[in-house]
């Protein structure tokens, strides 16, 4: 049996959706349920936080993650990245009030993603403070904590609420396949069945 860790939210929804759409069906399927099963299939799926998607793979409780590029990124870990999906486009970016610049001052920036974070300031030579924040970022340049953030965008829409505008771009984020390294030796005829059928759809 394989074991795919989903991540839960949005991204969830539209990884099963996927998955149907490959052939797979989930009868028990339900927003509560943390563990749904495709017993005709041998496939298992675990309903976990983005974050912790990573880490449910990279320990071996799941063969397969699909989450979003941010959350591989920011967990750290080395994990097999066979292709990317179709859905769950976004991207990261930088964002402050329009007449912001990085002017060789020290920076505050404000994020829940310092992973990500600290690797593009240091690709642009940037010195900053890092503000590690659980949520609403948007808040801490317009209350003074901090000169900008970054952020994950879709629309845009939250910013322009608040005054601000996306200065750069991080990098773009998608849904991502990732898989376990030992799985990846050991259930390499599964786990390329399964590979089969994704790349089936996304080619159609």
């Amino acid at each position: 049996m394989l074991r795919i860790a989903l991540a839960k939210g949005r991204l969830e929804s539209e990884s099963i959706s996927y998955l149907e759409k490959c052939g797979y069906t989930f009868p028990e399927k339900s927003d509560r349920k943390l563990l749904i099963r495709d017993s005709e299939n041998n496939i298992e799926l675990l309903s976990v936080k983005p974050l912790d998607v990573p880490i449910y793979v990279y320990s071996g409780i799941a063969d397969i993650g699909i989450c979003g590029t941010d959350s591989i990124v920011e967990s750290g870990l080395s994990l097999i990245q066979p292709m990317k999906l179709p859905f769950g486009i976004c991207s990261m970016v930088v964002a402050s009030f329009p007449d912001f610049k990085f002017n060789g001052r020290r920076t505050k920036i404000a994020t829940k993603f310092p992973i990500s974070t600290k690797k593009y300031l240091s690709s642009k030579s940037i010195d900053a403070d890092i503000i590690k924040l659980n949520g609403s970022v948007e808040l801490a340049p317009v209350v003074g904590l901090a000169d900008a953030i970054v952020d994950i965008v879709q629309t845009g829409r939250t910013l322009k609420e608040h005054g601000l505008t996306i200065i750069d771009e991080v990098y773009k984020i998608s849904a991502m396949v990732c898989v376990n390294n030992v799985s990846y030796r050991t259930k390499r005829m599964d786990l390329q069945f399964f590979f089969d059928k994704l790349w089936k759809l996304l080619d159609s």
